[in-house]
């Protein structure tokens, strides 16, 4: 979490994976730990958004 935190906002965090801003922030200061669900959302979105980016043509 604290890798993307450097690269994408919380705002823009939440509106890819569907996860609520706040939660977001407890996840990326340690202050919770997602549940296996909500860490699978994660992924599944950052994988999605790669594809698109990998499908992007310049």
């Amino acid at each position: 979490m604290n890798y993307f935190k450097g690269v994408f906002k919380a705002p823009a965090l939440a509106k890819l994976t569907g996860i609520n801003e706040k939660q977001i922030h407890h996840y990326a200061t340690g202050h919770r730990k997602p549940r296996p669900d909500m860490a699978k959302k994660f992924e599944t979105a950052l994988h999605n958004l790669g594809k698109e980016l990998i499908a992007a043509e310049l």
